[in-house]
């Protein structure tokens, strides 16, 4: 009986291991392609809001005019007055 508790225990014990093992891989691969190719960082950006639909839209998609944001030309060309 004695046996099979130790040999679970030992099971256990690898499984734990391997886990902690994988786990500290994975917060490393950042630093290791800190080369600036890595293109999966990405920065957060506002959004903003259209004046025609109300629809929400990446800053830089938007368009400005008149100190409104619009989401596409169409909406710029029959905006309300």
């Amino acid at each position: 009986m004695w046996k099979l508790i130790f040999l679970v225990l030992i099971v256990w014990l690898a499984i734990t291991i391997v886990k902690h093992m994988l786990a500290n891989s994975d917060t490393t691969k950042p630093n290791s392609t800190a080369t600036g190719n890595d293109n999966s960082h990405q920065h957060a950006e506002s959004m903003v809001q259209c004046s025609a639909c109300q629809v929400h839209l990446p800053r830089s998609e938007a368009f400005l005019v008149e100190g409104k944001f619009y989401c596409s030309q169409a909406h710029i060309d029959h905006k309300p007055d």
